[in-house]
C-alpha cells in the first residue's frame, strides 16, 4: 500500500466522518430529539468501518503494519495487550450500562451519571481509545499512529455533536454534570456550595 493511499483514504474518511457527526446526526438530534435510522446507520457504519480500517488498509502480513517482522520485547507486547483488553472491558460494559439504545440515540428522560458515567461522561470512548493505542504498542508504525489519532478525530466530533444535544435536553442538570465530571479523563472537579 502506498503511504499516499493511506493518508488520502484517512483524509476522506475523515471528512466524510465529519459530515455524519456534524451534520446528519445533528440535524436528526435538532429535528427529532433523537437520532433517526439513518443516522444511526451512518453513525453505526463510521464506527464499523473504524475497526475495520487496519485489516482494509493493512491486513495482517503487510510489513507496515500487524506483521510478524516488527518484534517488540515482552514487556511492551504486555503493556499493548493489557490496554486492548482493558479497553474492551470498559468499552463494552459502559455502553451495557447506559443501555444501547440510549448509546445509539434513542431518546431518553434521564441524564446517566452514576457508575461508569460518574467518573467520564464518556467512557466507553475512553475504552474504546485504549483498543487503538494497544494495537499501536504491539504494532507501532507509522499507520498504526494515523489509525490512533482517526479515532481521537471522529470520535470527538460524536462527542461534540452528542454534547450539544444534552445540553438542549437536560440544560442545567447536564451543565452542572459537563462542569464536575470530565468529559474524557481528569479529575473530578467539587461541587459548588
Amino acid at each position: 500500500m502506498l503511504p499516499e493511499i493511506y493518508w488520502f483514504s484517512i483524509i476522506t474518511y475523515l471528512a466524510a466522518s465529519y459530515v455524519v457527526f456534524r451534520v446528519i446526526v445533528r440535524r436528526s438530534y435538532l429535528r427529532l430529539g433523537h437520532l433517526g435510522a439513518t443516522a444511526v446507520t451512518l453513525e453505526f457504519l463510521v464506527c464499523v468501518l473504524y475497526f475495520a480500517f487496519p485489516y482494509i488498509y493493512n491486513p495482517p502480513g503487510w510489513a507496515t503494519f500487524w506483521s510478524a517482522e516488527i518484534t517488540v520485547g515482552p514487556a511492551q507486547e504486555a503493556i499493548g495487550t493489557v490496554a486492548i483488553v482493558a479497553g474492551a472491558a470498559l468499552a463494552f460494559p459502559a455502553m451495557g450500562a447506559l443501555g444501547f439504545g440510549r448509546s445509539f440515540g434513542r431518546p431518553s428522560n434521564q441524564l446517566k451519571t452514576t457508575g461508569f458515567y460518574s467518573i467520564s461522561r464518556n467512557p466507553q470512548v475512553v475504552g474504546g481509545a485504549l483498543m487503538p493505542i494497544g494495537a499501536a504498542v504491539i504494532f507501532p508504525s507509522w499507520y498504526a499512529m494515523g489509525w490512533l489519532l482517526l479515532y481521537g478525530a471522529i470520535f470527538h466530533m460524536m462527542i461534540r455533536t452528542e454534547e450539544e444535544h444534552l445540553q438542549r435536553v437536560f440544560g442545567e442538570e447536564y451543565e452542572q454534570y459537563r462542569r464536575e465530571i470530565p468529559r474524557y479523563v481528569g479529575l473530578r472537579k467539587r461541587r459548588r456550595s
